[in-house]
């Protein structure tokens, strides 16, 4: 980096400090003679930190001053911080004094410093007054730097649980993604979200077999695909009610009875009862979006979680990082340093394998995405084997102070190594080694994989007053001014260009659109890559999953091909599961007839443990390709699918999801003892009914008729013809059945002697009984019933699945 001014030299009278994008570190420190290079200024690009940061060192070897000036650099060049702060460390970032007065300090000064000297609380802070004045005149600065610092960024300390500092309500995190989220990434979030609530109440949380964990998964999961927000307290109340059926291959009542889902459910609520927890269900929502800038101003935001314990710790820290994560991948892709996260004291959140806190995996992505985004994570621990080093791989910076054990230093070294491995850089062991075991107070080495060679300086005096962990006393007076502000404010004003003063909306970018120039003071120091993001619209993305080659499988998978409508190049084979299964439905157990279908299901892989989601699985037609297509690239296979046993567990339970899912649909006539074929329509069947019911209505007719003829020939007479042969529209019997009866004739109804008398009363029941069976007749041939018939779990037979592979066209 030939015009990187990190290489630069010069007089510390001609040296600017103040160069855009570049942190001010301190002066390289030559070891041999042990003094500090005055000439030798280290400046530190800022987008170095895209590739991440690890900073380590026992206590008391300036890492947390170290830290404090990085964060204090970031906000003088106008760059959101993300901080947290588990000792509460990090709250001296609020003590700037720019006059340096003793009045100001006595405030913020230990008492026991002071009285282990032997001096007034005013006459001690005096002496830190000139010890700090003397440390900013030796490391190039002065206290108009600190003024600047200032007036760079707001600063606001949220304690989580808490209203010592500004309160902070996590129930909106339960909020459904914004973004359009890959099922994977989607995943990740609700494990991760589970898992950490569970930790609140002391319940085993293994997204495998922690039942209570996979009910919250599956209702987050419900919820969110859906677009539908959560809270804490409906979510409880979907404990208890769930809109789910099934959960895997069992009934709901099967997994997790009603009774004792109460249990669960009470258990969550007596959490949400507490008194305690109401702090964290009052004040602003936890929503980087609109808390990273404000009217325009870079905030630094600090969440002080000192006063929580270690289940809170964990919860908040996850949620927290979650939110940070999502907030990431909804920006644009720049070179430059967009904003940063700084996690302080980071052992317990990302320990080694085979640890695995629900911390670890937001922390793990960011760390391997967040470079493209403009996104730097800074981390820092006392201890480096407490670290998941195959995670630090990720980080191309580390600053190395002096650490406390021999296998610390071993472990570090192991570290350097394997990043200078992962990157083709050189590291020399045997210097490094010497070197770590050399350094003293506020002396550190920088391992960059953007500079040619390591180097050694002594740390810059921190503009802050650093008095120590703060309690939450003492955070909740620095923040009483910004709560008396917030009680009070106005309506907030329209931001102004600082260039051309014309009004911004809320969602500018880093240039002006009325005059093209960097909208905010501090914008020229984090100006986009526009190369880099042009290359971004116009190319595809890398994706380092793609093979040229079919992935090297077990044996036991089974796979298969589908074919291309349309073949082309670009092809892109993308795995899913594939399950045919063919199914036998009893339509007439009396008659033996059997209907018989064939379902044919695509779906999208799941994360291991969890289920296939075959209600939105995608219908495919009969053929399949015997071979893939030639050129093709491969995605790879998720760990879900690469063992048969894997499969094997699938299939079975898509056997279970199909038998109690498939049902057939029919019409069914109880009376005539008919049901419908299963490609039979309504009016089919019901034409189909009212036919058989005409020929019922035609035989009961005749049996009538025969019952009337011997008393009509009693009265000399014969018997009356079918009302279908006195129709006069020359209709059928079947249009009669299902048309009104003809009234009697005059002649029936006025007899004139005894003899016409009998001779009426019989016509009249004959013509009664017709018209009875007429009505009946008519009547059932009417009747449908809907019927579901369900097929017998031995009727249920897969009969091919397996990994199905899809291609697409990129």
């Amino acid at each position: 980096m030939a015009d990187n001014p990190a290489t630069a030299a010069a007089t510390p009278a001609a040296f600017d400090i103040e160069q855009p994008a570049c942190f001010y570190l301190g002066r390289e420190y030559d070891l041999s003679t042990r003094t500090v290079q005055p000439d030798k200024y280290v400046m530190y690009d800022a987008r170095d930190l895209t590739t991440h940061g690890v900073v380590v060192g026992m206590t008391g070897s300036g890492k947390t001053g170290l830290c404090i000036s990085l964060l204090e650099e970031a906000a003088i060049d106008g760059i959101p911080c993300v901080i947290i702060d588990p000792k509460g460390d990090l709250t001296n970032l609020l003590l700037q004094f720019p006059d340096l007065s003793a009045g100001q300090l006595a405030e913020w000064v230990n008492e026991e410093d002071a009285q282990q000297k032997g001096l007034s609380v005013l006459d001690y802070a005096e002496q830190v007054a000139v010890r700090w004045r003397q440390g900013l005149s030796d490391t190039a600065q002065t206290p108009e730097r600190i003024a600047r610092l200032k007036a760079s960024s707001e600063w606001r300390v949220y304690t989580p649980g808490s209203e010592a500092g500004l309160p902070l309500s996590i129930l909106g995190t339960f909020a459904a993604p914004r973004a359009n989220m890959p099922r994977e990434v989607l995943t990740q979030k609700i494990d991760a979200t589970a898992t950490a609530l569970l930790g609140l109440t002391g319940i085993a949380s293994d997204p495998v077999q922690s039942r209570e964990h996979i009910l919250i998964a599956q209702l987050l999961l419900h919820f969110w695909s859906a677009g539908k927000d959560l809270d804490l307290p409906s979510l409880i109340l979907q404990i208890e009610k769930p809109p789910l059926h099934t959960v895997g291959a069992y009934h709901l009542e099967t997994f997790f009875p009603a009774k004792e889902r109460v249990k669960f459910a009470s258990t969550l609520n007596n959490v949400l009862a507490a008194p305690s927890f109401l702090t964290w269900t009052t004040g602003e929502p936890l929503d980087l979006a609109s808390m990273l800038y404000r009217a325009g101003k870079p905030q630094q935001l600090i969440f002080y979680i000192a006063h929580l314990d270690d289940t809170q710790r964990m919860f908040f820290t996850t949620l927290l990082l979650e939110e940070m994560l999502s907030w990431t991948r909804r920006q644009s892709g720049t070179s430059n340093l967009r904003a940063m996260l700084y996690f302080d004291e980071v052992f317990g959140y990302l320990p080694p394998h085979p640890a695995n806190p629900p911390s670890k995996a937001p922390l793990l992505t960011l760390l391997k995405q967040a470079r493209a985004f403009g996104v730097g994570v800074l981390l820092a621990t006392q201890n480096p084997v407490d670290l998941d080093y195959k995670a630090l791989s990720n980080a191309g910076t580390w600053f190395v102070g002096k650490l406390q054990t021999e296998r610390d230093k071993m472990r570090l070294l192991e570290g350097l190594e394997t990043v200078a491995a992962e990157t083709g850089t050189l590291t020399d062991r045997s210097y490094l080694e010497t070197v770590i075991s050399s350094l003293g107070n506020r002396i550190f080495l920088l391992h960059d994989i953007h500079r040619p060679a390591p180097v050694l300086f002594q740390s810059r005096w921190a503009l802050s007053f650093l008095r120590g962990p703060m309690t939450k006393d003492q955070v909740s007076r620095l923040m009483e001014p910004v709560k008396r502000a917030k009680e009070s404010a106005a309506p907030m004003a329209i931001p102004l260009c600082t260039h051309c003063h014309q009004e911004l909306t809320a969602d500018v970018g880093d240039r002006c659109p009325h005059c093209g120039r960097p909208p905010w003071a501090n914008a020229q120091f984090r100006k986009q890559d526009k190369a880099f993001r042009e290359q971004l619209r116009r190319a595809a993305p890398v994706d380092s999953s793609l093979s040229s080659r079919p992935p090297v499988l077990p044996p036991d998978v089974t796979q298969f091909y589908l074919p291309l409508s349309s073949p082309a190049p670009g092809v892109l084979y993308k795995p899913r599961v594939l399950g045919i299964v063919e199914i036998a439905f009893v339509v007439d157990k009396r008659k033996g007839k059997e209907h018989t279908e064939t379902v044919r299901l695509l779906a999208r892989p799941a994360a291991t443990g969890h289920p296939l989601d075959w209600d939105h699985a995608e219908t495919v037609g009969e053929a399949l390709a015997t071979t893939p297509l030639p050129g093709a690239q491969w995605d790879s296979v998720p760990d879900s699918l690469d063992t048969g046993r894997k499969l094997k567990a699938l299939e079975k339970a898509f056997g279970e999801y199909v038998y109690s899912t498939r049902k057939l649909s029919l019409f069914q006539n109880r009376t005539l003892g008919l049901v419908s074929e299963p490609d039979e329509s309504l009016d089919s069947f019901r034409d189909r009914c009212r036919r058989a019911a005409a020929a019922e209505a035609a035989q009961a007719l005749a049996m009538e008729k025969a019952k009337f003829t011997p008393r009509f020939q009693a009265l000399g007479m014969s018997v009356p013809e079918d009302p279908r042969g006195a129709d006069q529209s020359g209709s059928s019997f079947f249009g009669w059945l299902f048309s009104a009866v003809l009234p009697a004739s005059k002649e029936e109804r006025a007899p004139s002697s005894r003899q016409e008398e009998k001779e009426r009363k019989l016509k009249a029941d004959y013509r009664a009984k017709q018209a009875e069976i007429h009505e009946k007749w008519k009547r059932v041939g009417e009747e449908y019933t809907p019927i579901q018939v369900k097929p017998r779990k031995a009727d249920v037979r897969v009969t091919h699945f397996g990994l199905a592979w899809v291609p697409v066209l990129r």
